[in-house]
């Protein structure tokens, strides 16, 4: 009996494990299936190119207000539980941009949020066409900010990070875009732009690997100046936006926030959006201040990079403009339960909610643009750049652009039991090269 009852627990649990788990496919990228369909829609889109040129340069920028009146979840501490906020610190805002060149019109939108919510992506494709602009005309970003926005997950896993769903966060956020966009319709003038970058590698470290790794150090800054005088910033840097823990519960910008207020206080400065770069594997400095204070230190730091030569950047004329989106095929979800196993995808799809995958490019003359759905790591970054210098391209990248696949870290990492490697890391290895292959091909692409 007892040989009974044990063969048939045994027989329980094999079938169980069998529908649950599955190794890990290390098959190399170049070998993949979904490889070779990347590589197709590359060609694809090679030879779909249009022109880009046109007879002149106007840019415009806005901002929304989108702090909400009611309790909402905070978003970025799985600690937190889906605890409701009990108030502001200080505004959560949509900054954007919108640019048109007379062939071509776009957009720049960066949310003071964790990321743009995949269920504000959907909602965007049905309702930009309202305002005469497409998804793939819309570069989406966000600052990062771990004290904002949550509610926008309908699945367990976001709900972890994020609290329970709820669907006016989903039309609030929306609104608030859509608003910004028509805003800075009625801003736009003519312009010219520039760009330049100021190593700020003492204000940043890798959070990973410590000194075994690299870091992003770049503070990256895009001058838009309008036929009046008045300047916009544009603005990207790879330090996550978490000077305030788990433990705030008011909504605030964090670092960004305080940095653009201050950029704004600048002669002739109008206008500034933080975009956040290669966050991936990145944390500010701390210098041992309290939160609030190593905010404001952090901001202050990155200001004086600029303050004395942002006047001094030179700015062009430029006609040439694209913006669209590549869809991005993926290796299946891999999501680990020990080195070389896995819990089968099903049951990463059941617990997850859908969400586009795709890289972001807008490029306006030699300036490039590059968003990713992910925290995607500043260690890939100089393997971008090192291609996009010798086209004399300048190069941003920058993270959450309405999807969101998890983190992209270096493949070197990617056995390390570590958050960002192991936890976060959804669709197996490989992806970092796979990331930074494809994002190289595009910048070649679109010079």
């Amino acid at each position: 009996m007892i040989k009974k009852i044990m063969l048939s627990t045994f027989t329980i649990l094999l079938i169980l494990g069998l529908a649950t788990i599955t190794p890990v496919d290390r098959t190399h990228v170049h070998e993949t299936g979904y490889y070779q369909k990347a590589v197709a829609r590359l060609d694809s889109l090679l030879a779909a190119q249009s022109n880009t040129t046109g007879s002149y340069f106007k840019a415009g920028w806005a901002k929304t207000n989108m702090t909400p009146s009611y309790p909402v979840p905070l978003s970025g501490y799985g600690d937190r539980k889906g605890a409701l906020s009990i108030g502001v610190h200080d505004s959560v805002w949509v900054r954007g941009f919108v640019f048109d060149n007379g062939v071509n019109k776009t957009a720049l939108i960066t949310l003071d949020a964790l990321l743009v919510p995949p269920s504000v992506t959907y909602e965007l494709k049905k309702r930009l066409p309202e305002i005469d602009f497409s998804p793939e005309n819309v570069f989406l970003s966000a600052t990062h900010t771990h004290c904002s926005y949550g509610a926008w997950a309908d699945s367990w896993i976001g709900n972890q990070f994020a609290g329970e769903f709820d669907q006016q966060v989903v039309d609030d956020i929306s609104d608030a875009i859509i608003s910004t966009i028509q805003k800075a319709l009625y801003n736009v003038d003519h312009a010219k732009l520039g760009f330049s970058k100021y190593d700020a590698g003492e204000l940043i470290h890798n959070r990973l690997v410590g000194e075994k790794g690299i870091i992003d150090p770049w503070f990256r800054l895009i001058k838009i100046q309008k036929e009046s005088g008045e300047i916009g910033l544009i603005t990207t840097f790879a330090a996550h936006a978490t000077c305030l823990s788990g433990s705030e519960m008011r909504f605030s910008r964090d670092y960004p926030g305080t940095l653009v207020d201050s950029l704004e206080t600048l002669p002739n400065v109008e206008f500034a959006a933080y975009c956040a770069g290669g966050v991936g594997s990145h944390r500010p400095a701390s210098g041992g201040f309290g939160q609030f204070e190593r905010m404001a230190w952090l901001a202050s730091k990155l200001k004086s990079k600029i303050s004395s030569d942002y006047s001094l950047i030179p700015v062009y004329t430029e006609l040439n403009m694209d913006a669209f989106q590549f869809d991005l095929p993926l290796r299946e979800p891999h999501w680990r339960i020990s080195t070389n196993w896995r819990l089968r995808p099903w049951i990463f799809n059941l617990l997850n909610e859908p969400t586009p995958h795709y890289i972001s490019i807008l490029k306006i003359g030699n300036i490039v643009l590059a968003g990713t759905p992910s925290d995607f790591s500043g260690e890939l970054i100089p393997e971008i750049e090192y291609v996009a210098e010798p086209l004399g391209i300048d190069f941003i990248a920058t993270s959450f652009n309405g999807g969101y696949v998890g983190y992209i870290t270096k493949d070197k990492w990617y056995d390390l039991h570590e958050y960002e490697t192991f936890i976060m890391n959804w669709f197996g290895p490989y992806n970092g090269a796979y990331f930074v292959e494809i994002i190289q091909r595009l910048i070649q692409l679109s010079s």
